[in-house]
């Protein structure tokens, strides 16, 4: 009889302690190379603006005439030169560990800047071998004391690419409806 109340003691201790996941790591991972799209958790390197009008002038010659046509393009948005360290693959895989890509935004300064850690999504431009950003598309991330990333109201990476792939990218073209 000794014996059973320590006995017992232990096992009602274990049954009321919360169970914890230990070492858990979300392995939300998709590919389908059919999609130009790469998504990824990415940590902040560098983000450094250009003038996405430099070197925007074409010279042609006229076919029936013969005349020099200069030609111009503008563009109105602001244009940045990034580099981020890719810490996790969430969509299709870069194969790198560090990427550099463009992204253009009209406002200003692109909104991802802001953050250390975002999901980004990147499309490959394949005739000019850049990568370019999905305008306006990231979401801020943080590692939470278990491994995880989670957006800052606490979704998983794998809810925050599925609410951007149903929506704007799916209205973009990128996935079907």
């Amino acid at each position: 009889m000794n014996h059973i109340f320590p006995i017992l003691g232990i096992l009602i201790i274990l049954i009321s302690c919360k169970s914890t996941k230990v070492g858990q790591k979300s392995e939300f991972n998709l590919e389908n190379d059919s999609v130009n799209l790469y998504a990824f958790v990415g940590e902040k390197i560098s983000v450094i603006e250009f003038d996405p009008n430099e070197n925007n002038t074409r010279i042609e010659i006229d076919s029936i005439t013969g005349d020099t046509i200069r030609r111009v393009s503008y563009v109105m948005d602001y244009g940045f030169k990034n580099k981020y360290r890719v810490v996790k693959n969430v969509f299709n895989d870069l194969k790198t560990d560090t990427i550099e890509f463009v992204a253009y935004d009209h406002y200003g300064r692109p909104g991802f800047e802001n953050y250390e850690n975002v999901i980004l999504y990147i499309s490959l431009n394949k005739k000019k071998g850049h990568y370019y950003h999905q305008k306006y598309q990231y979401d801020p991330v943080q590692k939470t004391k278990n491994g995880t990333w989670k957006g800052l109201n606490g979704e998983s990476i794998e809810k925050l690419f599925n609410e951007k792939k149903k929506g704007v990218l799916t209205a973009r073209g990128l996935f079907d409806e």
